[in-house]
């Protein structure tokens, strides 16, 4: 009886967190954004279509969930306990003064462009999480958000199979009308993106991979342990959609999270999984037409997306990352170090070149009529292409062949004030090269597209970052965006910029400190420890058993793919308020399991 009175009562102050659930993962809105002050050496993009308004509707939402917990407080006079309340509260207060001590208290409290993952945003995580905790109580409340998430989660993925067959609905004429301010339908005409993956209105392929992964782990678990024949249809259906969202993005990370979760599945599951074996066939055949089709559409992209493993693990067991090595710059001097030999190259007094080989032996060169290109007379550097842009005092660098992967670089040539050569890098700033301090991925750093760079120089950050962090969202400001050498190894060139660390636990250490990833990481444990136990030899006839082994593997699959993949508004709030219905859940499990005890 108190479940049918209750019904609609505590369904209306849950509508923020079925707003965040639904409609900000599918906001895309065009932003013109104005840079200034140390913004303007990092970031140059002027437009933002998937994080600036994902950001203010949030802020929005989470303002409006807080009316609502107040409300529902007032009128009831009870909140749950529970001992996540102390570990949100630290982790709260670090982020708080990680941003009071932060250098760029703008950048701390709004967030990095085409980002903004701010103080504001995090603390709106940690009151999605208080308020979900809360707020959700009876079946109707569970089914109405996980409704809502199902329904957005179909249409994201829908969007991203349409990218993935070349199909982008966004940069359609009537896409356009509604990812456009009138005041920009002037660029309409200038915005025609095709790719060859999905990224849906998640902004990033990996971070569709993280949505997708956290979904289909939660829509297996309720596939296979619904008993009703109507429900199970619609959760296969939604399943194969989300199957097909979830290789289209062609996400490695999204991959590993998935899969990963699965095992966890098959695991705690094993009774249940050999009970309902004919309808996980059936979905199981669907998955594999799927699969079979889209790669087939996709010329085989899928098939090589998997055996890239293969490829990641010859890196992890020490395969070097390719031949070029070093470039050293003394004065007028520059040497180009690969594997297999050096190439020294002198800037005379007189403004011309001298190349000589590591026995200084000197290198004829040739300068192409029409193209200007220099060419070496030696076989042994036939790799080597030198061009010389003499308006702009650059002398253009390409190492490599076209099937790895060119290295490319402009060195700027000066005369005055001081001689000699320097390596052109991002912000298109002249730097001398140094040494840069790095930990570990030697030779590695192509390892995960690339991460194996993006660690190894951002693990020795951690030192700085012990009690408080360098501010939320602040990474990219003491990344060493200078470390040209590095970025050339592992990006081919060296003006890139590097605004995140492609790992969710990193993220947090660095932004905001290493205590508050402890902090985290408790308040992660705690969770999983408590779904353990009540998960382990549950017969799960019930539904909040259900349901909840089910958040639970959607939490470890984001976990997971966390590893890989970093926090961002276009998931992190599906997550965070997964994340409170997995502890509310479980809270009412083991209150229900000490009645009957």
């Amino acid at each position: 009886m108190e479940e049918v009175k209750n019904k609609f009562n505590n369904i209306k102050y849950l509508l923020p967190i079925a707003f965040i659930l639904a409609i900000v993962p599918l906001i895309v809105f065009a932003k013109k954004i104005s840079i200034s002050g140390i913004l303007k050496s990092y970031w140059s993009k002027q437009l933002d279509f998937f994080s600036y308004y994902k950001m203010i509707v949030f802020l929005i939402a989470v303002l409006a969930a807080t009316i609502s917990v107040l409300i529902y407080f007032f009128k009831r006079k009870r909140l749950k306990r529970t001992f996540h309340y102390l570990l949100m509260e630290i982790y709260g207060i670090l982020i708080i003064i990680s941003t009071i001590y932060s250098t760029f208290t703008s950048v701390a409290l709004w967030g990095f462009p085409d980002r903004y993952e701010g103080m504001f945003v995090l603390l709106g995580y940690l009151v999605v999480l208080f308020v979900t905790i809360n707020l959700v109580e009876y079946k109707s409340d569970i089914k109405f958000l996980l409704s809502s998430l199902l329904i957005s989660a179909v249409v994201i993925s829908v969007i991203g199979i349409l990218q993935y067959f070349g199909v982008d609905v966004l940069t359609t004429a009537f896409g356009k009308k509604f990812i456009l301010p009138s005041s920009l339908y002037t660029i309409a005409d200038n915005i025609n993106a095709k790719f060859d993956y999905a990224f849906s209105t998640l902004y990033n392929p990996n971070y569709m991979g993280s949505y997708t992964g956290m979904l289909l782990s939660l829509i297996l678990v309720l596939y296979t342990l619904t008993s009703e024949n109507r429900r199970k249809i619609i959760l296969g259906c939604f399943g194969l959609v989300v199957f097909a969202g979830w290789l289209a993005c062609l996400s490695r990370a999204g991959m590993i999270g998935g899969f990963c979760s699965i095992i966890f599945l098959i695991v705690i599951l094993r009774r249940e999984l050999k009970n309902n074996w004919k309808s996980l066939v059936i979905l199981a055949i669907g998955f594999i037409f799927i699969f079979v089709g889209m790669n087939y559409v996709g010329d085989g992209r899928l098939v090589r997306e998997v055996f890239s493993f293969g490829q990641e693990i010859q890196i992890a067991t020490g395969r070097k990352t390719g031949e070029f090595k070093d470039i050293i710059i003394n004065k007028d001097q520059l040497t180009i170090i690969t594997e297999e030999e050096k190439l020294q190259i002198n800037f005379t007094k007189d403004n011309s070149f001298i190349f000589t080989d590591e026995t200084g032996k000197k290198i004829d060169y040739e300068v192409g009529k029409d193209s200007g290109i220099i060419k070496l007379k030696n076989d042994k550097y036939q790799d080597y292409k030198f061009k010389l842009v003499s308006k702009k005092g650059l002398l253009h660098f390409e190492y490599g062949s076209s099937e790895v992967g060119k290295k490319k670089v402009n060195f700027k040539i000066t005369t005055e004030p001081e001689r000699g050569f320097w390596i052109m890098g991002f912000a298109d700033k002249a730097y001398k090269t140094g040494s840069i301090e790095k930990w570990g991925f030697e030779g590695r750093e192509n390892l995960g597209s690339n991460r194996g760079y993006i660690w190894s120089r951002s693990l020795p950050m951690l030192k700085d970052t012990i009690i408080t962090g360098y501010g939320p969202d602040t990474y990219a400001l003491y990344f060493p965006q200078y470390d040209n050498i590095g970025k050339l190894i592992a990006f081919n060139r060296t003006r890139v910029i590097v605004d995140k660390p492609h790992n969710m636990y990193l993220q947090i250490a660095i932004n905001t400190g290493v205590i508050s990833l402890l902090v985290v990481l408790l308040m992660f444990g705690k969770y999983i420890l408590s779904s353990l136990k009540l998960y382990w030899n549950n017969e799960f006839n019930d539904f909040y058993s259900q349901v909840g082994i089910g958040v639970f593997m959607a939490v470890i699959a984001y976990l997971i793919a966390g590893l890989f993949n970093d926090s961002v508004i276009s998931v992190a709030p599906v997550f965070w308020v997964l994340f409170g219905i997995g502890i509310s859940i479980n809270m009412k499990l083991k209150k229900l399991q000490e009645e009957t005890s």
